[in-house]
């Protein structure tokens, strides 16, 4: 039988003076512990998991921090808000009367707006009489025809005005009887 045994490689070195020779085994020094090798791995992992974080996570909080300020820039940007009147108005319901109590705020494009308002506020308040009064119930019954009354309101009122628009009509009181 033959064994397989690992060969060594002998290193002799000659010590000078003395004249004896000291053999070495070939390989490494020191002796490296094992944990060592897991460094680099861990040190990868580590980087690979800042890498991600700081190229998508953070992408993502700047995004909503730069979605902030451009609604920032949309509130610097609304108009003026214009507390306007209470009305009750009887509504074009033939057979049952019906009133409509609506309480109107009004969004201006600027401030000079305001006073033209107050100037014209006879002729305003009797544009959207007129128009709220040729309604009915059922003109008015829901989200979207509020949607389309405020179209209208604005359309009137923006028909009045010379020197600036409404922007928007803001229901804060809206009740029909």
């Amino acid at each position: 039988m033959v064994e397989n045994k690992p060969e060594e490689i002998e290193i002799i070195e000659e010590l000078g003076e003395e004249g004896g020779e000291k053999k070495k085994k070939a390989g490494l020094p020191i002796r490296i512990p094992s944990f060592v090798y897991y460094i680099p791995i861990v040190l990868g992992i580590a980087f690979g998991a800042y890498y991600i974080y700081k190229n998508f996570f953070s992408r993502s909080q700047e995004k909503v921090e730069e979605r902030g300020v451009e609604i920032a820039r949309v509130a610097v940007k609304r108009g003026v808000m214009f507390p306007a009147w209470s009305l009750v108005i009887n509504l074009a319901d033939a057979n049952v009367p019906r009133f409509l109590k609506v309480t109107f705020t009004f969004e201006l494009d600027r401030a000079i707006t305001v006073a033209e308002m107050q100037e014209k506020e006879p002729i305003i308040k009797d544009a959207v009489i007129g128009l709220i009064s040729s309604k009915t119930m059922a003109d008015l019954r829901g989200y979207e025809a509020q949607l389309i009354l405020k179209e209208e309101i604005i359309s009137r009122i923006n028909a009045v005005l010379e020197t600036g628009r409404v922007i928007n009509v803001y229901f804060t009181e809206f009740i029909i009887q």
